[in-house]
């Protein structure tokens, strides 16, 4: 393979991209996510006065939200509390912190002006730049998501960006199994005027410092684009006091 200058074309990185590594590391067969369980990090009284504002008579607990189970029995008695979500649900489904936790790919732009993937390695947490999203082998969507939601290449070389595809596709899944119900997503996230020029993939410990490794040892999750979620589904981004939430129904 050669460029179009005719020169031999780079090799692509050996190291996975970073979705492929965070994916590994929190839901591979040694996954973070699949030995600890989710922290709750929002108020859990505030959180229980939301579901109850909703009057269900059954509602599914994704994410973090699974912590508050005994909250939900103890304080709605008429509830019934569910993990699994079934097709034609008619409750309400709460995900929290949910979405920041689906793997995205992480795209910077280079020094030449185009966004690329970046790559990880896993042990390390070293990275390097890989292909053009341009490039044929890309699924065009990622370049798509990016023109609408992220323009990250108006930001000049050294921005970052998550791409919200895989979000948007899960929050998409949930809402069409619902009937008559509704869902709600609460999440670190942002919108079009308050995206992070360097993207915001970290880990939740507060005590993490240093570089992000996917080693399977750590948290590892992103802010989510709300308004792009919320677009998928013709849902709707809502700012009630600390809790920002996307809902739909």
């Amino acid at each position: 393979m050669t460029t179009s200058l005719g020169m031999p074309a780079l090799p692509p990185p050996s190291e996975p991209t970073w979705k492929q590594a965070w994916d590994a590391a929190l839901f591979g067969e040694e996954g973070w996510l699949r030995r600890q369980p989710a922290v709750l990090r929002h108020p859990r009284g505030e959180l229980v006065e939301l579901v109850a504002r909703h009057t269900p008579d059954e509602v599914v607990l994704l994410g973090a939200a699974g912590a508050l189970a005994p909250d939900l029995a103890s304080s709605l008695p008429g509830t019934s509390v569910r993990f699994d979500l079934p097709d034609g649900f008619g409750g309400l489904v709460l995900a929290v912190d949910w979405l920041s936790h689906v793997p995205a790919h992480v795209v910077q732009v280079a020094d030449d002006g185009f966004p690329v993937f970046v790559h990880v390695d896993p042990l390390s947490g070293r990275e390097r730049l890989g292909g053009r999203l341009n490039e044929t082998t890309v699924p065009q969507s990622i370049g798509r998501w990016l023109t609408e939601w992220w323009p990250v290449a108006d930001h000049g070389p050294g921005a970052r960006a998550e791409v919200g595809t895989g979000r948007d596709a899960a929050w998409r899944d949930v809402v069409r199994r619902l009937r008559g119900g509704r869902a709600l997503a609460i999440d670190p996230g942002h919108e079009a005027e308050s995206r992070p020029r360097l993207g915001s993939l970290h880990s939740p410990a507060p005590q993490e410092v240093g570089p992000l490794v996917p080693d399977g040892q750590r948290d590892l999750a992103a802010a989510v684009a709300w308004d792009a979620v919320a677009a998928s589904v013709g849902g709707r981004v809502v700012a009630d006091g600390p809790l920002s939430r996307v809902e739909v129904g």
